[in-house]
Parts: structure tokens; C-alpha cells; sequence
């Protein structure tokens, strides 16, 4: 009787489903297959014994053991050695039914599709424990999170120092930018064990972009967004986490916006529980930020308003299911999610306040402990 097995060939410095299943970080594609309860991992030299010492796995094979012989088959047919050596493997074990995760490789799904395999891509999550997080993957969360709010809290003490001159922001001579500011959190960061990478810190119109990095001198009484999200180091848990400042004197209508994106985000936060779905709390926070008079729409080629989802998971990859969004499932407890609306006008600039939350058996737990507030000073 044909056996099935499901299948990874990736790194897992990139792919969070195979660091979940094997709890070993490798630069370079390996090949990974469990069957019948058992895990296996196919190695180069180079790795496998460390391998052996790191890896939550059964069985080790050594990949240049398996290549010898393989040279002429592969001249002859062109198929990669990669799928070669899993066919000389899954034969040997009889398997002839494969599931590979969405992000599995083109060419050697062609390629095993070629020898006669059964393949069937499993669309996210590959693992759908992955969703649900034990209590050491939760601290993993908070301790990355932690870290976050350390050096965000430095960089706001640095900000609260400085002064405006003109339509700058000073720190001593130096004219306080988006780059400095994203040197200054970046490296904290890594002192503290965390990798980021892409840290947001925009400021007028660039805030109004939810995803511009920003760049140039830090404006004066308008909204500045940071927005960071590094990987702890060790563990490889995200966190993820945005706070609006203003460093000055907002105008009305960026107080307005403030409120009501604070307001949005303890809307959020208080409908998480089990058996919520994510698209009932993304109305919820959409109707709320309506209600209070912002509307979402195209002016002039460019979306305004509240234009995103509500919220996303967090784990081993910074955006993960589950969704909290239109399209967003019922909540399990176990879930950790984020919780972040967000205003965007040219005009006024943007708005963003990021809250991680963890469900529990009965409703939430806020895992950002961060504070919420608006103006620094007034510089």
C-alpha cells in the first residue's frame, strides 16, 4: 500500500514551517518529510552534525551519501538533484503521495510531478498548531516585545530632549531624521538580541503611507508613526508594535484622529475572546472610526482613511493567519493577534496604534504594555 508524507524543502532561516517542525535554523535548503509519525531531515556534511545535537528531528541522511550515483541519472533526465533524492528516498519507503506547503518550489513540484508523485499543496498553515501558541512561545512573544518597548521608550526620551528649531527636529546640531532615528532603533535592538528590519518612522505626508519607512528630516506638530517589528534572535518570535507621537503642538485635526484610533483600538481589544471572528471585530473598528466622521476612499489617486485590516498573527512570521480582516475566522484560545487601526490622510498625515493581544479561555490578554499618548511636549 502507497505511503503519503508530507514535505519541506526550503531553509528554515526563511521558512517559518520548517523551523516550527525541526526547532533547527539552517541558511540553505534542506530536505524535510515526516511519515508515519517519524521526521526526517537530509543534510549536507556541513550541517548534520549539528544537526543531530539541534534538531527536533528522528532521523538524519546524509546528503552527499544519498548524491553518489546520481550524477549520470541526473545529466540524463535533467531532473534537480533535490527531487532525485527524494524519489531514491520516498521509493524506498514506498510513498507515493506527497503534501508540500504553498511556498514549496515550483521546480521540484514539477519535477517530483515528473517521477509519478501524487502532490497536493496545502494551503497556510502548513501546521495549524502554529496558531495556537504554548505558554513558552506566548513568553517568547512577550519577551521580544519587551525589547521593542525598552528601546522605544529610549527613543522617545531621545525625541522629548531634542528641540525644535524652525520646521526641525534637533538633537543638539543634529537634525533628527527618519535614518537616524532608524540607526538609533535598529542597533538597541540588536544589543538586545533582536534583528529588524524595515522599522517605519515616518512623518507628514510619508505617514500617510502605511508601509513608507520614511526618510529625511522628522517634521515638527505633525503625526510620526513608528511601527516596529523585529525577530528575537534566539527564539525567532516576532513582536510587533506601533505607537504615533507628536513632538510639538498637533493641529485639532490630528488630536480627532488620535482619539478616535485609540478609541478604535480599545474597541478591538475588548471584543477579543474565543468564538469572536476576526471580521466581527474588524466591523466593529471600521463602523467606530465612520461613525466618528473619517471616511475611506480615493482622493486624488490615493486611498485615505482607514485602509487596511485590523489586525494579523504573530509568531515565527511577523504576518501570519489568523486574519483580522473581512475575511477573518473565529478566534481560538491560544491566538495571538494584533490589534492596529490606523488613519491616513495627506493632509494631516497618519495615525497607527499597534497593541499585541493573546486570547485566553475567557477573553484577552493585552501583551503590549507600552503606554498610549499623543504629544511628547511641546518642544
Amino acid at each position: 500500500m502507497a505511503k503519503k508524507a508530507s514535505l519541506i524543502i526550503a531553509a528554515s532561516e526563511n521558512d517559518a514551517n520548517l523551523f516550527y517542525v525541526t526547532r533547527f535554523s539552517v541558511p540553505d535548503p534542506v530536505i524535510f518529510f515526516e511519515t508515519g509519525g517519524e521526521k526526517h531531515l537530509v543534510l549536507s556534511d556541513l550541517e548534520i552534525d549539528r544537526a543531530r545535537l539541534e534538531a527536533e528531528v528522528h532521523h538524519f541522511h546524509s546528503l552527499s551519501s544519498l548524491a553518489k550515483g546520481l550524477s549520470s541519472k541526473q545529466k540524463k533526465s535533467g531532473i534537480p538533484y533535490y527531487a532525485l533524492i527524494v524519489d531514491t528516498l520516498f521509493r524506498s519507503k514506498k510513498i507515493r503521495e506527497i503534501e508540500v506547503p504553498s511556498s514549496f518550489p515550483s521546480l521540484y513540484y514539477e519535477a517530483l510531478k515528473k517521477l509519478g508523485y501524487k502532490i497536493k499543496i496545502k494551503p497556510d498553515p502548513f501546521y495549524e498548531q502554529r496558531l495556537v501558541k504554548s505558554d513558552q512561545e506566548k513568553k517568547a512573544i512577550r519577551h521580544t516585545l519587551l525589547q521593542v518597548e525598552k528601546t522605544l521608550k529610549e527613543a522617545f526620551q531621545l525625541i522629548e530632549r531634542s528641540k525644535i528649531n524652525g520646521n526641525k527636529i534637533c538633537h543638539g546640531k543634529e537634525v533628527v531624521t527618519s535614518e537616524m532615528m532608524r540607526k538609533f532603533i535598529n542597533t538597541r535592538l540588536m544589543e538586545r538580541g533582536c534583528v529588524a528590519s524595515h522599522t517605519i518612522i515616518a512623518s507628514g505626508v510619508q505617514g500617510s503611507l502605511p508601509h513608507h519607512c520614511g526618510s529625511g528630516p522628522l517634521m515638527p506638530h505633525t503625526p510620526i508613526i513608528f511601527d516596529i517589528f523585529p525577530r528575537d534572535g534566539k527564539s525567532r518570535y516576532n513582536g510587533d508594535m506601533t505607537r504615533t507621537i507628536v513632538k510639538g503642538k498637533p493641529t485639532p485635526e490630528a488630536k480627532k484622529m488620535f482619539q478616535t484610533v485609540q478609541e478604535a483600538n480599545k474597541r478591538g481589544q475588548d471584543l477579543v475572546r474565543p468564538g469572536v471572528t476576526g471580521a466581527e471585530i474588524h466591523k466593529e473598528v471600521s463602523e467606530h472610526i465612520k461613525n466618528c466622521g473619517f471616511k475611506t476612499g480615493q482622493t486624488n489617486g490615493q486611498m485615505e482613511g482607514f485602509i487596511h485590516s485590523t489586525g494579523h498573527g504573530l509568531g515565527l512570521d511577523v504576518h501570519e493567519a489568523p486574519s483580522v480582516s473581512t475575511v477573518g475566522g473565529p478566534l481560538k484560545e491560544g491566538y495571538v493577534i494584533t490589534i492596529e487601526p490606523g488613519l491616513y490622510y495627506k493632509k494631516y498625515g497618519g495615525i497607527r496604534l499597534e497593541d499585541v493581544v493573546y486570547v485566553t479561555r475567557t477573553g484577552h490578554e493585552t501583551l503590549t504594555q507600552f503606554p498610549t499618548f499623543f504629544e511628547i511636549d511641546r518642544g
